[in-house]
């Protein structure tokens, strides 16, 4: 009677474990897996590198009188040519998690789970993830030459006098007369270049005045300092008739990167010629890689295989350090982030009913 009993007593047992066993089956499923129940499905976390890279697009436009700014102003570092290019102003980085399609499992619920009604808060808090392949974007802000450049107009003509003695008969006699006239010529190039050089020195003696405190008024601090800030800016504009200008327009791209655990990853291409491109960086000679160095060896042995039925699969970061490469040359180092495509993927307990699978995984 007491062996009956605890054959009864053990097969109890037996039947309330497997009642209260899920399974998780790593997917895509064999022939010979059958799936009885309510199930889901989840993707372990993968980390991507969110990229946000500004490009400049320098416009250089010659001075009116560069080819003076030598000789009336001993200037020599100034714009020869009108020139169009492109530079890489500013490269940040982020690490966030995607789901990891080529890990997803799915999960026979356990009568707890249903009880509890777990399919309903999967699909309530189910966590959002960028889309690698689909939220590329960029936004731009575009710069425009100073009104002083762009609407710059000094007079191309100026009158002259020219006297000469007119012969006249007068009463009879002929008399000569003074007398002159006025005629409009063109400025030369030489001359207009003198006047802005001119304009430029009398900005200097008079800010240089206002320092000295050769005025006769007692101007105030602020005043001054108005004043100064005017004839700068005055300065400035004339200078760049001998300068030049330099604009800037900006474009900012935001792009996701998953970056491989063995091999630099191309990220973009980017050329002083053509600016940055996302496209065909398996042919690009410019392409610029995303590259990781984990702080800490693999072990020898690898990940170990994982049995066909088992608790929830979950997977830990390592620390990598994280770089951008152009070929051989380190471009850009982002510092030490934490990369889970590094970590090996392990097997949680069995029975565990109130796990937060958000933690662990995306349910899709």
């Amino acid at each position: 009677m007491k062996k009956i009993t605890f054959i009864l007593v053990t097969l109890a047992l037996c039947a309330n474990f497997c009642y209260a066993q899920q399974n998780v089956f790593p997917l895509p499923l064999d022939n010979k897996t059958t799936i009885k129940g309510n199930t889901f499905r989840y993707a372990l976390p993968i980390t991507a590198i969110k990229m946000t890279v500004t490009v400049a697009e320098v416009q250089e436009f010659k001075g009116y009188y560069a080819d003076y700014a030598q000789s009336l102003l001993g200037l020599s570092n100034i714009i020869t040519e009108n020139k169009t290019y492109f530079a890489l102003k500013d490269i940040s980085v982020a690490a966030v998690e995607v789901p990891d399609f080529s890990n997803t499992y799915l999960v026979v619920m356990s009568a707890q789970q249903i009880k509890d009604n777990m399919p309903a808060k999967l699909t309530e808090c189910r966590p959002d993830y960028p889309d690698v392949l689909f939220t590329n974007s960029y936004n731009s802000k575009t710069a425009t030459p100073p009104d002083f450049f762009r609407n710059y107009s000094d007079l191309t003509y100026t009158q002259t006098e020219d006297a000469f003695v007119e012969t006249k008969i007068i009463d009879g006699v002929v008399t000569q007369i003074p007398s002159n006239r006025t005629k409009t010529v063109s400025k030369t190039n030489s001359q207009k270049a003198q006047e802005a050089a001119d304009a430029i020195s009398k900005s200097r003696k008079d800010q240089y005045n206002l320092i000295s405190g050769e005025h006769e008024t007692p101007y105030t601090a602020e005043t001054i300092e108005t004043m100064l800030r005017e004839l700068k800016k005055w300065e400035n504009n004339y200078l760049s008739l001998f300068t030049g200008i330099k604009l800037e327009n900006e474009k900012t791209y935001t792009f996701y990167v998953v970056p491989d655990s063995k091999q630099p990853t191309p990220a973009f291409a980017f050329s002083a010629q053509e600016g940055l491109s996302l496209e065909n960086l398996t042919t690009s000679a410019n392409v610029y890689s995303v590259g990781i160095q984990p702080l800490f060896p693999a072990p020898i042995n690898g990940t170990t295989e994982l049995p066909i039925a088992d608790g929830y699969r979950y997977r830990n970061p390592e620390p990598a350090q994280v770089a951008l490469w152009h070929g051989t040359d380190k471009m850009f180092d982002f510092g030490i982030l934490n990369i889970l495509q590094l970590g090996d993927i392990q097997t949680l307990p069995s029975k565990q009913d109130q796990i937060d699978i958000k933690k662990i995984g995306f349910v899709f």
